[in-house]
């Protein structure tokens, strides 16, 4: 498959995903409601933690990138269900070029969701220069890769069941998000929470995040180690999307 047809794909992807204007704003206003009115009411509860406002705030930004990449692999699951996967695979197309055009694809969304509301954390923190969003975009991005890889691989290996995708990504998102900083810092977790949150990649990925725009470094984990494993992460889930996808899709049946 040449680029000219990755990008036809992308292309015909990307209009159906940005077929309506509420796709786009919807994201925006669940955000402003969350940001705005339960992340302040949040802080003033959260009294341990200065900023905890700007804190919640950055991890909603986490959260967006998560439902987008779970869209992406529930999406990838219906196409096959559909018969739309099927067609797609009978064209003249590498499995693994397919899977990197759904990556592309999420994150493309993912960035759509998440810019303005980025921007308006960074202004209102007082955070804002062009290096805390450049590195901050870069963070997010890879973030995004990272869990896009692992949804859409989920979605290869559970193909005959829109069902048992569904469940697996409700409690694998369940148990990603709760046990993570991705809503409150180590810091404030019990010993054991926050033993589990230290084998959580999304800690990493969020504290990473944080540390890019210069929020409360003090209490993050060490920004080498949140480098090396988000983009263990981004490799590892990239890898094994492209196997699965090159060695699970081909033949399989949609129900």
């Amino acid at each position: 498959m040449s680029k000219s047809e990755i990008a036809t794909l992308l292309r015909f992807d990307l209009r159906e995903a940005f077929d309506s204007i509420g796709w786009v704003v919807y994201p925006w206003i669940y955000f402003g409601f969350q940001f705005f009115v339960y992340g302040a009411i949040l802080s003033r509860l959260v009294v341990s933690l200065d900023n905890y406002y700007y804190y919640y705030g950055t991890g909603l930004l986490i959260l967006a990138s998560f439902n987008v990449a779970t869209w992406n692999g529930r999406r990838f699951v219906e196409s096959a269900q559909e018969g739309r996967l099927r067609y797609i695979l009978s064209l003249p197309i590498k499995r693994n070029e397919l899977f990197l055009e759904q990556v592309m694809l999420g994150v493309i969304v993912s960035m759509s969701h998440v810019l303005p509301p980025l921007i308006i954390v960074l202004y209102l923190s007082g955070l804002f220069s062009g290096a805390a969003l450049i590195s901050s975009i870069v963070v997010l991005t890879l973030i995004t890769i990272g869990i896009i890889g692992l949804m859409v691989s989920l979605s290869v290996v559970a193909f005959r069941s829109f069902d048992i995708y569904s469940a697996i990504v409700a409690a694998l998102s369940a148990l990603l998000i709760r046990f993570s900083t991705m809503n409150y810092p180590l810091s404030s977790m019990t010993r054991g929470i926050a033993d589990v949150s230290l084998a959580n990649p999304v800690t990493y990925g969020a504290d990473l995040f944080r540390y890019s725009i210069g929020l409360d470094t003090s209490i993050l984990i060490n920004p080498v180690l949140g480098i090396a494993v988000v983009l263990a992460l981004c490799v590892g889930t990239v890898f094994a999307g492209m196997f699965l996808i090159s060695h699970v899709v081909e033949g399989v049946k949609s129900s």
